[in-house]
């Protein structure tokens, strides 16, 4: 049974979220965008605490809108989980059996079913209170679809496991840990093994106590206890340098690895790179036990992992995907890590952003891109690492030098383009459809930046057909000149070009007069061909370092400032 739609209103920062969900759906945003809290919400209502008096929401979960405003005044919270089919007659019929008029069927004969929990302070009881239905398909409340069991049975039939980003060994690998605890607990053994072990222990503790006398000054010590509370006249006092119970002993089972010397050390004294990825492993093997055990055939786990790249390098990292998708069930992941988005499929991600105060979700839609499109886009993304989805803005530029220069120029003018949120987006492998495609789904702002020669005017028009109601200045620049490197020259920085024309390139521009309207383009190309274009960018950048941003080109000035100021509006 697959979870389609999640949908958050007024719960923590989220005033309004609706967020549709794939069988893997990967979450992306800056912070405070509502990732964390979109995977708690989930993890909340399916929680088995829900159907008793308990409210499994707290005051600082509810949405305080104002400075001054307070949880018993704040709208209520409301998040209702749909669930739906894939294709006709996909559910088993003991599903609809257990659900009875809960499940309703859709007019393209798919069957849904609509869970929403509710949480609102109650002035009577003065108290907050939580309420939960079933909702037929226009969205209204089924009075009949109010048992108890069926929110078991929703929560059997979908149960939610929740990893969160703070990984610590000491805690996961507890007697108590939700997904230790189960290995640990109910020993397999037989009776008469039992025994037999028990005994052997209580052999082995004696042999140890005798051989560390320390011990019996403490015994001496305690049993002075007896002389003023009523405990046993006789043994009083013992000490178990190894558990005497098995179930104790499982309790205190500890884990090791091995280390590259060889030594065998606690899970617990590894790095934190070791400690949370062998906890993800241990989730991974608390899936597999518990939905055998607990959980019968019709059963989908749904997995809300958050930042599961945590600690780890970044080779690890790349190497993750292939494990998250191998886990059982449907994923909801958040990650901040480009590595691991390089890998994960373009229509899995959802991006969270917030705008004008309203967190949104932004996804690429299935009739966006033409296949040949999306191979693109995807292997643009695996390219960059998949950090550029995680701007703000694109600032989309045709070649290598735009690529180098302007985030550098950026940072002369006082603009550090990843702390502004602006991703220079190199497009002439891509092409430039797709990508203002992309970022127009994702909500990502986007400005593009053309050269004035006939390939550039090409680009201005491709960009044009996307401007819709937005006016050309704020998504086009085109330069005056033909290409950057004339920008930087007619800007006062010639001579980077002049003093880097090697001798044998030197002596064909001698016959190009310096007044003549070639020579520009002349001695450019020959500096570029003595050396190179990432080379010559990184001159012309140390010369306007040199002398000062009043001499950065006026052209790539304004690109920069409007991409800045794009960036600005996603906040």
């Amino acid at each position: 049974m697959r979870l389609s739609r999640l949908a958050i209103e007024n719960f923590r920062g989220i005033a309004s979220l609706s967020l549709e969900l794939a069988e893997t759906t990967v979450l992306i945003g800056e912070n405070n965008t509502g990732k964390t809290s979109t995977l708690e919400a989930l993890h909340t209502c399916m929680s088995r605490g829900l159907t008793r008096r308990a409210n499994p929401f707290s005051e600082y979960d509810f949405h305080l809108a104002t400075d001054d405003s307070e949880p018993s005044t704040a709208p209520p919270i409301t998040i209702t989980l749909t669930f739906e089919e894939s294709a006709e007659d996909e559910w088993p019929v003991e599903i609809d059996q257990a659900f009875n008029n809960a499940v309703q069927l859709l007019d393209d004969g798919r069957k849904q079913l609509t869970f929403r929990v509710a949480s609102r302070y109650d002035a009577a009881t003065r108290d907050f209170a939580v309420e939960w239905t079933f909702l037929d398909k226009e969205g209204s409340s089924l009075p009949t679809a109010r048992q108890p069991k069926l929110v078991t049975d929703l929560q059997s039939l979908a149960p939610v496991f929740f990893l969160g980003a703070v990984r610590d060994a000491a805690h996961h690998f507890h007697a108590k840990s939700p997904f230790w605890s189960p290995f640990t607990k109910n020993p397999q053994i037989d009776d008469d093994t039992r025994e037999e072990i028990e005994s052997q222990i209580e052999t082995l503790n004696q042999a140890i106590l005798d051989g560390h006398t320390p011990f019996d000054t403490i015994k001496t010590g305690i049993a002075k206890t007896g002389s003023l509370l009523p405990l046993a006249a006789q043994d009083l006092v013992s000490i178990e340098a190894v558990p005497a119970r098995i179930f104790d002993m499982l309790a205190k089972t500890q884990v090791k690895l091995a280390c590259r010397t060889g030594a065998r050390l606690p899970i617990t004294q590894h790095g934190a790179g070791t400690q949370s990825l062998s906890i993800l492993f241990l989730f991974e093997s608390f899936l597999q036990s518990r939905l055998a055990e607990a959980y019968d055939e019709h059963s989908e786990p749904i997995l809300a992992l958050e930042e599961p790249e945590a600690h780890l390098h970044p080779s690890a990292i790349r190497s993750l995907w292939d494990t998250l998708s191998n886990l059982a069930g449907q994923k909801i992941i958040a990650t901040h890590s480009g590595d691991l988005l390089a890998a994960v499929p373009l229509k899995a991600i959802r991006r969270l952003a917030r705008r004008n105060g309203q967190v949104c979700a932004h996804r690429v839609l299935d009739t966006t891109l033409n296949r040949r499109e999306e191979e693109k886009v995807r292997y643009h993304i695996r390219e960059k690492r998949g950090a550029l989805m995680f701007a703000r803005c694109w600032l989309l530029v045709e070649g290598e030098t735009d690529f180098t220069v302007l985030p550098e120029l950026g940072l002369l003018l006082g603009y550090d383009f990843d702390l502004c949120g602006v991703s220079c987006v190199e497009f002439s492998q891509c092409g430039l459809e797709p990508l203002i495609k992309v970022a127009r789904d994702l909500g990502i702002e986007w400005h593009v930046l053309a050269d004035g020669d006939a390939a550039g005017n090409k680009y201005v028009a491709t960009a044009t057909q996307f401007l819709e109601a937005d006016p050309s200045p704020d998504r086009i620049t085109q330069t005056t000149q033909r290409d950057i490197e004339h920008s930087f020259w007619h800007a006062g920085h010639s001579q980077v070009y002049e003093a880097n024309t090697g001798a044998n390139q030197r002596r064909d521009i001698v016959k190009v007069a310096s007044g003549h309207a070639d020579y520009p383009g002349q001695v450019i190309k020959a500096a570029i061909k003595t050396h190179s274009k990432p080379f010559m960018a990184y001159e012309a950048i140390a010369a306007v370092q040199a002398a000062g941003v009043a001499t950065v080109p006026a052209d790539l000035r304004a690109a920069i400032e409007k991409a800045i100021e794009l960036a600005g509006r996603c906040q």
